[in-house]
């Protein structure tokens, strides 16, 4: 059990609502772009430029870690619309690997 008391009336517990919605916001377009930029970093990349694996490794950090972080952190904070919203995100890989590889010509 918490040691911190229970919000007056039953509201939330979160003192920084505000706060909470801009850090899972600035987590939410961190998804959005590096999940997409480092897929397409992977696929082309080259003996030069890096390894494909790493490329692969941000865009699944990226899509998939952060939307997670993002829900864990708005969950501690009581804020079960940003959770949820945040969870939400995890359905931006299939969107936007689905979105890619039609659109790429061999």
């Amino acid at each position: 059990m918490s040691d911190r008391p229970s919000a007056p009336g039953g509201d939330r517990n979160t003192r920084h609502p505000t706060g909470i919605r801009v850090v899972i916001t600035l987590l939410a377009l961190a998804a959005l772009l590096l999940g997409p930029l480092g897929y397409l970093r992977g696929l082309n990349a080259h003996a030069h430029a890096g390894s494909a694996a790493e490329w692969f490794t941000l865009a699944f950090a990226g899509a998939v870690g952060i939307p997670l972080l993002a829900a864990a952190v708005a969950t501690v904070a009581g804020d079960r619309k940003a959770a949820l919203w945040s969870l939400a995100l995890l359905a931006w890989p299939l969107i936007f690997v689905t979105a890619i590889h039609l659109t790429q010509t061999h």
